[in-house]
């Protein structure tokens, strides 16, 4: 009986809060968890669940595992919206199912934040569980990167059933390898994307997790990423299940690629460019292979897929476009950075800082960013900032030495001012905003220029 109050009061919520245009993503599920504090547990039987976790790239993964399920004909949901507490995953079960709780899908697509995944995992039977990287990420929330890893490892311990995808050029994420009983599936980059970049000045993974000695590296791809190994207790990358073992072209708007599949060797198209989603691609495969989808449903996937809301997501404006990308990290951005340096055609920035709850309070992650010689170029025409920290950015910027460009500042987060100014621009603008500044500017986006809201 509570599990039917809980998805009744769940359902009523959802309902209303829709009626009111809001988007109903995680208020649903606190309802529905004040009635039955376990009701995922009932939720979550007899469906096929795959949890995608960790720093960066849980969304874009969703989406590139959801793309393999749709293209399988596989039956499934996604908590679409990003929504990825215990909240937001209970009211995406609750509303794909019946009012009794039995889930109507065969598979469930589970984006769930490194933190609130020890509480996830107690409630819930996952049958994949995919970690894509471990980076420093909102130390005023999540800690050292230590804090997040043990979080990770003790969640994936309460799912001893479940195949764990591991990025084996992340000596962090792969470290949990050695301490969990689970089945394992590797994933990685075989070669560096830049032959000629220097190693990072800043790591987020210089020792040894178990023996604190500094690593030797053989080839970084990006951050801490790469042909790691200690030359003292020997701990080291294995060569991956799922491999890119060579990169043919990182373009604009798409990679191409040759990756083995546990011995298949395909040419991979990842329809989506950057350096960060060649990880993403890999990941995916080795995720969905482990739910028994095949290597020739997964090839159409990854060549098929388009990108997640703010993450690579294009709007038009004329004959331009304005291209959206997340950023909350050093790592994600610094790596947007180096997308966007290997841009040619002329083009506009926008950055967006916020210093909400969600984005983390403390900004000063922002001075470890590699902007990659991107003000080193022509290309970059006009800088806008804006957001609540609009002028800490500013300063950032100045800093970092953009030459006789202006740097133009929008406050008092004016997006509608935003918008109007990147519509007019007459050539393609990058938006790179924090989250809750790409929260609240999206939809202003989506009313000028046309676009769903974030969670449908």
């Amino acid at each position: 009986m509570k599990v039917f109050l809980s998805c009744l009061v769940c359902r009523f919520v959802t309902f209303v809060l829709q009626l009111l245009g809001r988007g109903a993503t995680s208020l649903p599920g606190k309802a529905a968890i004040s009635v039955k504090r376990n009701v995922l547990y009932d939720l979550s039987k007899n469906t096929k669940v795959i949890i995608v976790t960790g720093t960066n790239g849980k969304t874009t993964s969703c989406r590139i595992i959801e793309e393999g399920l749709k293209q399988a004909g596989k039956s499934y949901f996604i908590n679409r919206s990003g929504a990825n507490l215990i909240t937001g995953v209970t009211a995406a079960f609750i509303m794909n199912a019946t009012v009794w709780g039995k889930c109507k899908k065969d598979y469930a697509i589970i984006e769930c934040d490194e933190n609130a995944f020890k509480e996830v995992s107690r409630y819930i039977r996952a049958d994949v569980v995919l970690v894509t990287n471990v980076f420093r990420d909102q130390l005023d929330r999540y800690g050292e990167v230590t804090h997040t890893l043990n979080a990770i490892k003790q969640s994936i311990k309460n799912l001893p059933d479940a195949v764990v995808c591991l990025d084996a050029d992340c000596s962090l994420t792969y470290s949990i390898s050695k301490e969990v009983p689970n089945k394992i599936y590797t994933f990685g980059v075989n070669t560096p994307f830049d032959k000629n970049a220097d190693p990072p000045e800043i790591s987020d993974a210089k020792y040894c997790i178990f023996c604190k000695n500094e690593y030797s590296y053989s080839y970084h791809t990006y951050g801490h990423l790469g042909g790691f190994s200690c030359p003292k207790c020997g701990y080291q990358r294995p060569d991956p299940d799922f491999a890119v073992t060579s990169v043919a072209q990182l373009g604009q708007n798409h990679s191409i690629v040759v990756a083995d599949f546990m011995g298949d060797e395909n040419i991979v198209k990842v329809n989506i460019g950057g350096a960060y989603n060649v990880y993403n691609a890999i990941g995916c495969a080795a995720a969905l292979s482990a739910i028994g989808i095949d290597n020739k449903t997964i090839l159409s996937a990854l060549e098929s897929f388009n990108g997640a809301f703010g993450r690579m997501e294009q709007f038009e404006s004329g004959d331009n476009k304005i291209n959206v990308i997340l950023v909350k990290n050093p790592a994600g951005f610094s790596q947007t950075m180096s997308f966007l340096s290997g841009v040619d055609d002329d083009f506009t920035l926008i950055v967006s800082l916020n210093d909400n709850g969600a984005d983390g309070r403390d900004i000063s992650w922002i001075w470890d960013v590699d902007f990659n010689g991107i003000f080193k170029r022509d290309n970059v025409k006009s800088i806008y900032v804006t957001g609540k920290r609009c002028y800490d950015m500013a300063i950032r910027l100045k800093y970092e030495g953009v030459g006789n460009r202006e740097i133009k500042v929008i406050e008092n987060e004016d997006y509608e001012k935003l918008v109007e100014i990147a519509a007019a621009q007459g050539r393609d603008v990058y938006i790179v905003p924090t989250y809750t500044s790409m929260m609240a500017m999206r939809p202003v986006i989506a009313k000028r220029l046309g676009g769903k809201e974030f969670w449908k």
